[in-house]
């Protein structure tokens, strides 16, 4: 009896753990983990619902980004897992409105890289199965297809999506097989695969290379379906800058041979197939002080910022080319409807003062304060935050970021013009959307000597308020100044690692010229001028002072730049004020004060005798 009992008990236990392991994975809601990876599928199932969300990309993106903190912030949890997953489908669906292969290709390698770092997980064999499906359906590679399969067989050969990957490619034979043992199915009407594997296609495609030019700043953006790798070299004799993307192939479409520049920096580009796995562009260089290249993604692309001399050549009009693509990042919406607070009597007589230029008189009485004040400042870019199909952050009434943002921005720039007599910058007048790396190359190019991004906060918690100035930086003030960086951020998903090296230097190069200090002294001044007018009109302020985080709108500025959030638009109390234009209009003379104090700060003082 002893004997059986142990049998009896040894069974129960062996039935016991085999279903332990055999349950499919759920989410801890009782740790932190779980705690977040139930709000990011909170997060999932309002998009889900939502016919309207779905239209724009911003929802997408913070979904997808709101699973990836799960899965870096508890990457040994039982949710890292379920949070891959998570967002690699939603790369797969979000593919299924966008039909941009971006989308496509990030799914593919969220899926092969969840089972890659979670190889025990339940859904790892799907995952794999996922890839599959994907190569064979959307990208016709069946290379790929087969070269994950044998990856899929070799790891999990008993599982039933090894079986069910067998039957999607047509094939016979047993798992675990190699690629090269595997024979097509005698029904199946598919070319025999090769006997040797052959490698899979590049991980990207360049499909175009542009530029934008002005004073002794040059910018080269090169686009790729697949994700950027590459090397840079400096040659002499002539002198010319080389980068090697490597794995990847140039776009028969692109049939470029050379890309005239001629602004006193860059001759011109040079771009070729230098071997079957690697493009090589070459920057001939008239003239170079330094040089800067970094990967950036959501569309995949490589950005080269070159400075020359200051006194490189003529400054020149911003590149069409940019422009023309600034839409193509969109998805399929509805036409932009009329709302408050723009309406197109306010649009067209803000618009009209903006364009307005203060008058010059040779009277020395007359000068306009900033040649008053010694030229230390002539040209200022406002950076209206958001537009297009971005919205930015939208209130529970529909009150949308980009809108107000572009009204201040307006309102902004009339008072810079006619009582500081700067000239403007504006990255948007309109509502359009500019990538974000593309808002500084903007200011730079027109020459500018501060830069003035102004957002409106949001926050979960609906009685969150207040007014905060932001500088660029790598480590965040607190974790808000995380969450408000990541949200501002959200038009593109990034990798920081990819970049650090990069952005090591740029940093290094602002302390070196004193533009971080720079921009803190004129953070001070603008967050000082923002709190002491708006006191008044609200009655209660919330000053939640100058923070630090990294944000892409600031990055390689080389200029004294700041990032202003007027308000919470999530906040009821703060929503209704910034639906007036006489709290936007309180809130643009702020920031022009504000201004205006730096620029009184940086004048040389006249000496008494």
């Amino acid at each position: 009896m002893m004997t059986r009992g142990r049998s009896c008990l040894a069974a129960f236990m062996a039935s016991a753990i085999s279903l332990f392991f055999a349950a499919p994975a759920h989410p801890s809601y009782n740790t932190e983990a779980g705690h977040k990876y139930a709000v990011a599928s909170q997060r999932l199932a309002d998009l889900k619902r939502s016919p309207q969300k779905k239209k724009y990309r911003s929802y997408w993106l913070d979904c997808i980004r709101t699973f990836e903190l799960v899965e870096k912030t508890y990457p040994k949890s039982p949710d890292a897992g379920e949070a891959c997953l998570d967002r690699a489908e939603l790369y797969r669906e979000l593919y299924k409105f966008s039909k941009y292969s971006r989308d496509l290709n990030s799914a593919l390698r969220t899926y092969a890289g969840c089972q890659a770092n979670y190889p025990r997980h339940q859904k790892a064999p799907e995952a794999l199965f996922q890839v599959i499906d994907l190569s064979l359906a959307q990208k016709k590679d069946r290379a790929a297809a087969l070269k994950t399969y044998e990856r899929l067989a070799r790891a999990y050969a008993d599982s039933p999506w090894t079986a069910k990957a067998r039957a999607r490619l047509g094939l016979s034979g047993k798992a675990g097989k190699k690629e090269t043992e595997l024979r097509p199915m005698p029904t199946a009407r598919i070319v025999s695969a090769p006997k040797a594997a052959k490698p899979s296609g590049p991980a990207g495609v360049v499909t175009s290379i542009r530029h934008r030019s002005g004073g002794a700043y040059t910018r080269i953006v090169i686009d790729q379906t697949g994700s950027v790798k590459f090397q840079a070299s400096e040659l002499k004799n002539p002198d010319r800058l080389v980068f090697d993307l490597i794995h990847a192939r140039m776009d028969a479409a692109l049939n470029l041979n050379t890309l005239p520049v001629n602004d006193g920096i860059l001759k011109q580009v040079r771009a070729s197939q230098h071997d079957p796995d690697t493009v090589r562009v070459v920057l001939d260089l008239a003239s170079l002080k330094n040089y800067i290249a970094f990967p950036l993604h959501d569309p995949e692309r490589l950005v080269i910022d070159v400075t020359g001399e200051s006194n490189a050549g003529e400054a020149v009009d911003a590149s069409r080319a940019d422009a023309a693509g600034a839409g193509t990042d969109s998805l399929s919406s509805p036409p932009v409807k009329p709302e408050q607070p723009d309406p197109a009597a306010s649009a067209a007589r803000s618009t009209d003062m903006a364009q307005r230029s203060p008058a010059r008189s040779g009277d020395e009485t007359k000068l306009s304060l900033s040649r008053q004040l010694g030229l230390k400042v002539k040209t200022i870019a406002i950076d209206a935050g958001h537009g297009g199909h971005d919205p930015g952050a939208m209130s529970k009434n529909g009150l949308k970021e980009k809108t107000i943002t572009l009204d201040i921005a307006k309102r902004l720039a009339v008072l810079v013009k006619e009582r500081l007599g700067c000239d403007v910058v504006m990255t948007r007048d309109k509502d359009v959307f500019i990538p974000l790396e593309d808002r500084p190359a903007i200011a730079k190019t027109k020459g500018a000597d501060l830069f003035v991004s102004i957002h409106v906060n949001a926050n979960r918690k609906r009685k969150a308020r207040g007014i905060e100035t932001y500088i660029q930086s790598l480590r965040a003030s607190d974790r808000d100044a995380m969450v408000t960086a990541a949200r501002e951020n959200a038009m593109s998903t990034k990798n920081m690692s990819e970049l650090k090296s990069e952005l090591d230097r740029i940093f290094a190069d602002l302390a070196k010229d004193d533009k971080l200090e720079e921009s803190l002294q004129l953070a001070h001044t603008v967050q000082a001028s923002l709190v002491d007018t708006v006191k008044p009109v609200q009655g209660h302020v919330v000053n939640l002072g100058v923070k630090r985080a990294f944000f892409y709108v600031l990055i390689n500025t080389e200029m004294p730049s700041i990032l202003a959030e007027v308000g919470f638009i999530s906040n009821a109390e703060e929503e209704k004020l910034l639906r007036t234009e006489s709290y936007r209009q309180s809130i643009a003379e702020a920031l022009y004060q504000g201004v205006r104090n730096y620029v009184s700060d940086r004048a040389p003082q006249m000496m008494g005798i």
